[in-house]
């Protein structure tokens, strides 16, 4: 893929782009960001530290935060480049560009809520991460059948 390419696809929300296209670099996005997902859940238990115990400094837990920062960069950037493909398709089948939003601010809720029902004291219930992330996966259903699936 050449410079320009890249650029239309990943860095501009003007022009139209194919169900085959969308297609292929959704999927693509989705599993960079579904890989990076689970060697966070691999490796987060790092994070969970007794100082009382422990030293200050552990080379585990700084490695496990230096990729939360590196993991947080790069699915802002995939869901970024998500939302232009996106766009640029909701524009090729005619509808409003907004809705290319929907599904990526939902997968941010969704990591949202995960990150803070553990420190919300009892406010949040458990249950509600888990409805959040399943309201993103219905988005994300929804916009592959529409954007990918669905004949023109």
């Amino acid at each position: 893929m050449n410079a320009a390419t890249f650029s239309f696809l990943f860095r501009q929300a003007e022009g139209t782009i194919s169900a085959a296209i969308w297609r292929r670099w959704t999927l693509a996005l989705t599993g960079f960001c579904v890989a990076l997902a689970l060697i966070w859940a691999a490796i987060a238990p790092w994070t969970h530290r007794d100082l009382g115990a422990e030293g200050l400094f552990e080379i585990k837990a700084f490695l496990a935060f230096f990729y939360l920062m590196v993991y947080a960069f790069a699915v802002l950037l995939a869901q970024v480049s998500q939302y232009y493909l996106s766009a640029k398709r909701f524009r090729a089948r005619g509808m409003s560009t907004g809705w290319a939003a929907v599904w990526p601010l939902s997968l941010f809720a969704a990591g949202a809520s995960f990150w803070a029902q553990p420190n919300s004291f009892g406010l949040m219930p458990a249950f509600l991460p888990w409805l959040f992330l399943g309201l993103a996966a219905a988005a994300f259903l929804a916009q592959f059948y529409e954007l990918g699936l669905r004949a023109n």
